[in-house]
């Protein structure tokens, strides 16, 4: 980890020259601020009288964020809000919180911006924003934000609250010996790194929930061995709560862009948290190793399925997925060789043979696609390796099945999403039921169409007959909210709520057929999935159910190896709304005919 941090800092000081000189030269600047030269000599001082000070302002998130945005922007590759000097200017801002890390005296003129002043890494001091721009000023371990004949003086400890000051806070979890205490950063407009954001200070009921959350996911990321904590720890810089939403995955995020940074929604539970935090730490760790060792040449110029988006992803994007889900893969492990039996052991169970299908697939179509260099390819043999151990672990039934099931479950439904059949050759598959002769030889090819995908429903049922069996029987018992010819779309419920109310608005809205999947009861979703197509032939998700409840056979076959054909043929064999033929006759007779 200290060999990345170090990659970062030479990077970030790449970076940060790189701005200086471009924004030294742009006719539209400094506007009201200083040269930015003069932050640079500023640099340098503070960097004189304290590196390590400097070290950490420059690895601080949001810094990193701000740095990237800035140069697209200057390099008229970003549209930005507000005055393009402000954006620049905030290199001031950057050069006075180092200064005053270092604890030299200074006096620097930085931008105003959301209604104060804002000190990376430190805090935000709020002042009038009648005027553009403010001071900060450091005199004998005194240090103050001036504007006009308004001050802010700020706490020796700039962690602390003061009148006019927000400083940043600290989450803290401490286990066995191992510390993780990360900023939270709810002040900073660069801390979200898909969109500026403007100070949104958490109430003291929030930051105490985000502690206590964070404190018991800590406790949980310690205790296993898959994963070194420590380096999860020491990657792991700020936290900044935000308030997307996302299902049936909880909300979470980083970016090579703001090195140890997190976006996480507050909703989710510590066991959700901690898995949450192995999986970003995972992403940072590798594009901060890809940032020094190139793993894939290209690997952005075409897109592959990927098992655990709902959409395609670059090669790139596939391998930073593989090597996360190694690391949940390694989570969900150590929690099922810990678990007694019951719901948390199936629930670890099924969550470790669903990741470790997901990580494996990605990772042969890596090893099949990518253009590795040599260091790639050991990378990637390293973790084949240990995926490897991982496949030949025993898991229970159930909780096999439902996994099974749910990686078919994903393909499937990507496949009709995202695949579209050619249209001639589908049309001669077509005309040869109709006439009852033997189809073309050949299978129409397929294009990638973009489509907006639906969130499954199928994965919050198997986690809550596996996590909760009583709330499940109750549930089947209600029958659910859908009758079986209703389609079970499995959108994402509107507004927060926490992650048990989101699975219970959710799975309120799936059909009695998912239900009785979820359950085991083959024949009695078969019944239901026939008859949700009946109502609805371009349910998807009812398509992908039907091939789960079918035996073994032809229509089986046909359907989980050849989803896009069965449904464009189904589609040129309609004549109106509710027509066309037998879903499973028609997967059992192109089943057959691929057989043969």
């Amino acid at each position: 980890m200290a060999e990345l941090r170090s990659g970062q800092r030479s990077q970030a000081m790449l970076l940060l020259r790189a701005l200086v000189d471009i924004a030294s030269a742009h006719p539209a600047l400094p506007g009201p601020l200083p040269p930015p030269r003069d932050a640079w000599h500023l640099l340098i001082r503070a960097e004189h009288r304290s590196p390590a000070a400097v070290e950490t302002l420059l690895l601080h998130p949001s810094v990193g964020a701000w740095l990237n945005r800035c140069l697209r922007r200057l390099r008229g590759l970003e549209s930005g809000d507000g005055p393009l000097w402000t954006a620049a200017g905030h290199l001031h801002a950057v050069a006075a919180s180092a200064a005053l890390l270092a604890g030299i005296d200074f006096r620097g003129t930085v931008p105003v911006r959301g209604r104060g002043v804002i000190l990376p890494g430190l805090g935000f001091a709020r002042v009038p924003d009648t005027a553009a721009v403010a001071e900060v000023v450091m005199n004998g371990r005194k240090a103050v934000v001036l504007s006009g004949p308004h001050s802010v003086t700020l706490p020796a400890d700039f962690s602390e609250d003061a009148p006019g000051w927000h400083g940043l806070r600290r989450l803290r979890g401490e286990h066995q010996g191992m510390v993780c205490a990360p900023l939270v950063d709810d002040l900073d407009p660069y801390r979200d790194f898909l969109r500026i954001r403007e100070p949104e200070r958490l109430g003291d009921e929030e930051w105490q929930g985000w502690q206590e959350r964070f404190g018991n996911a800590w406790r949980l990321v310690s205790e296993q061995r898959q994963v070194d904590p420590r380096g999860i720890g020491a990657c792991l810089s700020s936290v900044v709560p935000v308030p997307y939403a996302a299902w049936p995955e909880p909300f979470s995020a980083s970016s090579p862009e703001a090195y140890g940074c997190v976006l996480l929604n507050g909703t989710a539970d510590p066991l959700t948290l901690a898995t949450a935090l192995v999986h970003e730490a995972q992403h940072i760790k590798l594009s901060a190793l890809m940032d020094l060792v190139p793993l894939v040449e290209g690997g952005l110029e075409e897109i592959h399925y990927a098992p655990w988006r709902l959409e395609p992803r670059p090669l790139r994007g596939l391998l930073q997925g593989v090597y996360a889900f190694l690391g949940v893969t390694g989570f969900w492990w150590d929690r099922l060789r810990r678990a007694e039996p019951g719901p948390a052991r199936d629930t670890a169970a099924f969550e470790f043979a669903l990741r470790r299908a997901q990580t494996a697939s990605g990772l042969r179509t890596l090893l099949t696609h990518a253009e590795l260099t040599p260091r790639g390819e050991e990378f990637l043999n390293r973790l084949e390796e240990r995926l490897t151990l991982w496949l030949a672990q025993r898991v229970p039934s159930v909780p096999r099945r439902l996994a099974s099931d749910l990686i078919h479950d994903h393909r499937l439904v990507h496949r009709m999403r995202h695949l579209a059949a050619d249209p001639e050759p589908t049309a001669r598959w077509a005309r040869a039921w109709r006439e009852r002769t033997d189809p073309p030889g050949e299978l129409p090819g397929t294009s990638v169409r973009p489509t907006r995908p639906e969130a499954p429903a199928r994965p919050a049922l198997a986690r809550l007959r596996l996590r909760d069996p009583a709330g499940f029987a109750r549930l089947c018992e209600g029958g659910g909210a859908g009758a079986p010819g209703e389609s079970s779309g499995g959108a994402r419920p509107p507004g927060g709520g926490d992650a048990s109310d989101r699975a219970a608005s959710d799975l309120a809205a799936s059909g009695r057929a998912d239900l009785d999947w979820a359950a085991g009861d083959t024949a009695a979703a078969l019944r239901g999935y026939r008859a949700r197509l009946e109502a609805d032939p371009e349910d998807i998700a009812a398509w992908a159910g039907l091939a789960l409840a079918l035996p073994d056979g032809a229509a089986r076959t046909a359907l989980l190896n050849h989803p896009e054909l069965v449904l464009a043929v189904h589609r040129e064999l309609r004549t109106a709304p509710g027509t066309g033929p037998d879903p499973v006759a028609l997967a059992r007779w192109i089943g057959n005919r691929r057989r043969g």
